[in-house]
């Protein structure tokens, strides 16, 4: 898996890449990076990903929440540091990484992954 430092996405962000979204699936939370966009829907985990930032190639992955073993939060102490989510996606050996830049809510997205694994 790869490590992506996030932002935490805008609306128009997402409107970006509705096209590898079905009919009727609703963003809960995403995210965008220079390399790409995460996207964690009410069905499932988009990854897309540049080949590199002259977009030569764009893959789009889908990851169904069953596929998610586990996930871990990391803060810094204080809690005004970075903040990164690490998720274990089916038999990857390496989880996927998010850092999070100021503003982004890591919170957020670890309460909807808990409810999706429930």
């Amino acid at each position: 898996m790869r490590i992506f430092d996030v932002d935490q996405a805008t609306p128009a962000d997402v409107r970006d890449h509705s096209e590898t979204l079905l009919a009727g699936e609703e963003v809960h939370a995403a995210f965008t990076s220079q390399a790409g966009a995460i996207l964690f829907t009410d069905r499932r985990i988009v990854l897309v990903t540049r080949e590199n930032l002259l977009e030569e190639r764009v893959e789009t992955s889908s990851y169904p929440y069953r596929e998610v073993r586990r996930f871990a939060l990391q803060e810094s102490a204080g809690g005004d540091g970075f903040r990164q989510l690490r998720v274990w996606l089916g038999n990857e050996e390496h989880p996927l990484q998010l850092r999070a830049r100021t503003g982004a809510d890591l919170h957020a997205l670890q309460r909807l992954l808990a409810e999706k694994l429930v």
